[in-house]
């Protein structure tokens, strides 16, 4: 039997990921409000995480790798055509494309360097608003990996794990700044967090883990650290973003644990096409400010960023009624389900 909580956990997240990026990379709040809102990260990889808990059955390796392949690697390659194809078009029809928030687009300008960073899912070079693609390499590291771990953990104290989870991670950011390895060990807490916690701790567990988190980020700030600007920390993400999220995560399952969230379908739609949503952000977010609608900007308290917010999830939920669908089709065709 599905977990619809967890179900609408994952759509609320996804929701709140375009509020991020809004804030961002619209330019709606700044700082240290841009700090202070920046976990939406964590919550994804701990949705994960509860998500492979609940799972009726866990897969091999090899069927996760199969799986992963199919429903992260074959979508991206499908947007990966749809927007070269577009904003191909885009520049060939337009007279001046800066105007619409991009700059010209030509395919022929690729190298072997911008071949293979499409091939690998890390980027599609030259097309606006793609930051958000970094996500998909370390998130497929963690998914398919994922099945060696839980073996491991079925023999060892969780809590001990989870301990080992945080030491290596404190022992690799002392050592080095590899992104892609800091991120992977990075999101690998909070993944594991969610396996080994969802639904398992209890308030006092979660009220110490906040408190040790909240000590580690007031040593950094005594020490002479700063907290502000948050995303400074996050890429590569080190032990103050690690507290930070840790800290939010545990609050919020205090507040959100008493609370029911009833499904409905727009909380169905995000959670079964949230991946494609989140890929054709890069088309979303030229739209929000070409389209300028903000009818909450009149109020005493500058609410712009929510105006966009919300279009920008409106624009969402209608573009992937159609980008969907492609993706279904075309993956149809090449044998993918």
């Amino acid at each position: 039997m599905r977990d619809q909580q967890l179900d609408n956990y994952r759509a609320l997240v996804m929701m709140y990921l375009f509020f991020i990026h809004v804030a961002y990379w619209l330019h709606d709040i700044h700082e240290p409000c841009l700090s202070l809102v920046l976990f939406v990260m964590p919550m994804v990889f701990f949705v994960s995480g509860a998500s492979l808990a609940v799972a009726v059955a866990g897969r091999g390796l090899l069927s996760t790798v199969k799986g992963r392949l199919i429903r992260v690697v074959l979508p991206f390659y499908v947007y990966a055509a749809v927007v070269i194809a577009l904003f191909t078009a885009a520049t060939l029809i337009l007279p001046d494309t800066t105007a619409y928030g991009f700059r010209p687009f030509s395919v022929a300008s690729y190298g072997w360097s911008e071949v293979l960073s499409v091939i690998l899912c890390a980027d599609v070079p030259g097309v606006p608003n793609n930051a958000h693609l970094w996500f998909i390499v370390p998130y497929l590291i963690l998914s398919c990996t994922f099945p060696m771990q839980s073996r491991l953990m079925r023999r060892v104290n969780r809590h001990v794990y989870m301990g080992g989870c945080l030491l290596l991670f404190a022992a690799v950011q002392s050592v080095t700044r590899c992104e892609l390895l800091r991120e992977v060990l990075c999101y690998n807490v909070f993944m594991v967090g969610g396996y080994l916690y969802y639904r398992r701790a209890g308030a006092g567990a979660r009220l110490l883990a906040a408190a040790a988190s909240l000590a580690c980020m007031c040593a950094h700030v005594m020490s002479g650290g700063d907290f502000v600007p948050l995303q400074a920390h996050k890429f590569p993400p080190d032990w103050l973003y690690v507290s930070y999220g840790i800290f939010v995560l545990c609050l919020l399952s205090l507040a959100v644990g008493r609370v029911t969230i009833p499904s409905n379908r727009l909380l169905r739609l995000w959670n079964r096409r949230g991946y494609t949503i989140y890929l054709y952000q890069s088309i979303v977010f030229l739209l929000v400010p070409l389209i300028g609608w903000r009818p909450l900007s009149w109020l005493p308290v500058n609410l712009v960023w929510l105006s966009d917010t919300l279009l920008a999830i409106a624009l969402s939920t209608v573009l992937v009624q159609v980008t969907y669908p492609l993706e279904r089709c075309v993956l149809g065709r090449i044998g993918g389900k």
